[in-house]
């Protein structure tokens, strides 16, 4: 289910931040932010691919993609590794959605597996839009994280860009 924010009572009990950070390449990363996704690498471990992120990160950040889905959320993505892009995407995830999925160039010619997560109700926040979002909200180094300290500046910022 997603909410509408501009109903007085709304409330995002899971606020979360998703970093633009995984061993994606850079249109790979723009592809990602056209379609409003965000997500964690498919392979996991230096094993694997010395691109995916490290167990623990992708541990973290798939319990968290997990709740999302189970409970749905508001997440804030600050696109700070992605080309050609200055701003970031506030938007839902539904109660009930799948992670899917998707495959994305890899810059050689070959694809890389994203684990994704599709945003909905998306507004584009930028830093000189007075959300303070970027100047206000410290996100963690996991690549999808709770914002437990600054939640409520993510969710005001949805509220007045929406």
């Amino acid at each position: 289910m997603l909410i509408d924010p501009r109903f007085p009572k709304a409330s995002f009990e899971n606020v979360m931040a998703a970093m633009d950070d995984s061993g994606l390449p850079g249109q790979g990363k723009l592809q990602m932010y056209k379609e409003r996704r965000f997500g964690i690498d498919w392979g996991v471990g230096p094993q694997i691919s010395g691109e995916a992120t490290d167990k623990e990160d992708w541990e973290t950040s798939m319990d968290n993609m997990w709740e999302l889905c189970r409970d749905g959320g508001l997440v804030f993505l600050p696109a700070t590794n992605t080309p050609n892009v200055e701003g970031g995407l506030i938007g839902q995830v539904p109660t009930g959605a799948d992670v899917e999925l998707v495959d994305y160039d890899d810059g050689s010619g070959d694809t890389l597996t994203m684990k994704t997560l599709k945003l909905h109700r998306v507004r584009e926040v930028h830093p000189d839009d007075n959300t303070g979002v970027f100047e206000e909200v410290q996100w963690g180094h996991h690549t999808v994280h709770n914002l437990p300290t600054h939640g409520n500046k993510v969710v005001e910022a949805y509220e007045e860009l929406y």
